[in-house]
């Protein structure tokens, strides 16, 4: 059976309009999965709920030193385990100050693991060890993201570049807030545009 990996970091929770996008997703990526015959699980990580400490001083000297005895079975390894063991990861996480919420950012510094997630070549260029095919970011806004999506950049380079993962691809419902707008009416075209993608994406 294969594996989609939920990242949630939607923080307002049931509040949330990126969670509302993202549960969508995955109701359309089952049901297209399923029509293919093939089995799929979901795996969903609420980062509203882990108690996910700041990589301080402490923790990475702990860190390199499991790594340097390949101590891969510690606890601190098992969002890196988890993410080389997907086979499509989904991250949701709302348009923030250009970016993500900083619980996304720890998360990921946690997941980037030397000997796990990448390993280097000897000329000191990441290898990528994740094996998924790739990864969907949905993001929404109260205002413009426009071409300011770093959040999404970050993510793709990082996945492309650290971890192997090269195709990824952003959908975002910009602009929810603006006075006049039709909130709804841009959702919908935010879950129009998931069909679309699902539609296209080879698994």
């Amino acid at each position: 059976m294969k594996k989609l990996l939920f990242v949630n970091c939607c923080i307002r929770g049931e509040h949330s309009r990126t969670l509302a996008l993202c549960r969508d997703y995955l109701a359309k990526f089952m049901k297209k999965t399923e029509a293919k015959g093939e089995e799929w699980e979901i795996e969903e990580i609420d980062l509203s709920r882990e108690n996910i400490a700041v990589q301080d001083f402490t923790i990475l000297g702990k860190i390199g030193a499991l790594v340097e005895t390949k101590a891969f079975d510690d606890p601190l390894f098992a969002y890196a385990k988890q993410l080389i063991a997907a086979d499509y990861i989904l991250i949701g996480a709302p348009y923030w100050d250009l970016s993500f919420p900083a619980k996304l950012k720890v998360y990921l510094e946690r997941c980037s693991v030397n000997g796990l997630t990448f390993i280097y070549s000897p000329e000191g260029m990441p290898h990528g060890r994740c094996r998924a095919e790739g990864l969907t970011y949905i993001t929404t806004a109260g205002g413009v993201i426009g071409d300011m999506n770093y959040g999404f950049d970050y993510v793709k380079g990082l996945f492309s570049y650290m971890f192997g993962v090269k195709k990824a691809a952003c959908i975002s419902a910009e602009a929810l807030d603006i006075i006049g707008n039709d909130a709804e009416a841009i959702l919908e075209t935010a879950r129009g545009k998931i069909s679309t993608h699902l539609e296209k994406l080879s698994i």
